[in-house]
């Protein structure tokens, strides 16, 4: 049997961002999500390679969830800006890993 792995990006970026200190490149820019990235992708990798993976990423735009419901994460704060940087340097890491990415506009990772 074939397998798949298809993963929330945003998750997953967002558990490492949390879960580790705040680390820098030489040039001062965060690093600390990425490295949780990078990190739980090469175990994923290594201890359970699949046939087949794709990655899949939140859009800045309001989703359809918004639409149904105002209030939808009303009471979240805005990301910080050293999480958005890494999010957005999260796009070039993962076909480093052959992982092809994906988002649409109007919904979120695990919509996808």
């Amino acid at each position: 049997m074939k397998t798949l792995f298809l993963i929330d990006a945003n998750a997953l970026i967002h558990r490492a961002y949390h879960a580790l200190p705040p680390f820098t490149s030489p040039k001062g820019e965060p690093t600390g999500a990425l490295y949780g990235l990078a990190s739980l992708l090469l175990t994923l990798l290594r201890d359970n390679p699949p046939d087949y993976i794709a990655a899949a990423f939140d859009r800045p735009e309001k989703t359809f969830r918004d639409e149904i419901f105002e209030e939808y994460k009303a009471q979240r704060p805005a990301a910080p800006n050293e999480l958005i940087s890494q999010l957005k340097e999260a796009h070039n890491l993962m076909p480093k890993f052959g992982i092809q990415t994906f988002e649409k506009a109007g919904f979120e990772a695990d919509d996808i």
